[in-house]
């Protein structure tokens, strides 16, 4: 079915920074509607906003049938777009608003809109919790972005991977995304899959010594059992000869991948990670 342009929903997302964490949400929500049912588009993707003659330049070119999704860290700046979209009437989403009425009830204080924040919070900052979104959503081979990601990490079952990319999101602002592997010739082909189209150098194996990973496991498992049965059928996650196999088989991958292999066993977390950034070939120093 052709569908009138004039019939498309048409949204236009305007935020302080990249603008990608707002553009998530709204693929999030989105996705739950029918494109059968009803067509939308979004149109823009104003970035960096930061001042009001930015704004006014927005309304001037959007028209009163959009929907404006919006994330603006200034309260100046906010209340001044706000203000705008009312007079035109003009139907608006704050991302912002409801995170910050609900942590003010939780803390029991108001934020603290001081003159000159807008100024502090610098493209560092905002390159940081971008990163920190980016590595969150990408955690144990989910997200839908991976192409994005600086570094994609690879490894089995707690070999770190989680906290190690947590540490290089948050102290070097840097997109990690991280796949668990298990010893299976599907996960293999789609694993290969999923990173073949990627640049060979962002890709890194985690490996581990057997007996190490076997009591971290054994430790796990405490946490995942249900009495006694339930511990029993945990038993392989961490049976010692079942993950010298599993290792053989990532180190094998590894080399035949040619991806570089970083061994975590009994390593700092902020040692990892420089040797992490220093096999991919970025700075070790924090920005």
């Amino acid at each position: 079915m052709i569908m009138d342009t004039e019939e498309i929903k048409k949204i236009a997302i305007v935020s302080d920074a990249t603008g990608k964490t707002a553009k998530r949400l709204v693929d999030a929500v989105l996705a739950h509607y029918e494109l059968e049912m009803v067509w939308f588009s979004v149109e823009n993707i104003y970035k960096e906003v930061r001042d009001r003659e930015t704004i006014d330049q927005i309304l001037s070119e959007i028209e009163d049938e959009y929907l404006v999704v919006f994330s603006i860290i200034s309260q100046d700046l906010t209340t001044y777009f706000r203000d705008k979209l009312k007079e035109r009437a003009i139907l608006y989403l704050n991302v912002l608003e409801p995170m910050l009425k609900t942590m003010s009830k939780f803390l029991g204080i108001h934020p603290d809109y001081r003159p000159g924040l807008l100024q502090i919070v610098d493209d560092r900052y905002y390159k940081k919790v971008d990163s920190i979104g980016y590595t969150v959503e990408h955690d144990d081979g989910l997200g839908q972005f991976i192409s994005e990601a600086d570094i994609i990490l690879v490894g089995l079952s707690r070999t770190c991977k989680t906290p190690i990319s947590m540490y290089i999101a948050c102290n070097f602002g840097l997109k990690v995304a991280n796949i668990p592997i298990v010893d299976d010739d599907t996960m293999e082909r789609n694993l290969l899959n999923r990173l073949a189209p990627l640049k060979h150098e962002v890709i890194l194996g985690l490996t581990v010594q057997p007996n190490v990973l076997a009591e971290v496991r054994r430790e796990r498992s405490q946490y995942l059992a249900r009495g006694e049965s339930g511990h029993s059928g945990l038993q392989e996650y961490y049976d010692a000869q079942k993950i010298r196999e599993e290792v053989r088989y990532c180190r094998h991958l590894f080399n035949q991948e040619g991806w570089p292999m970083i061994d975590v066993t009994q390593r700092a977390i902020e040692e990892i990670a420089l040797e992490i950034l220093e096999k991919r070939g970025l700075p070790t120093e924090r920005p």
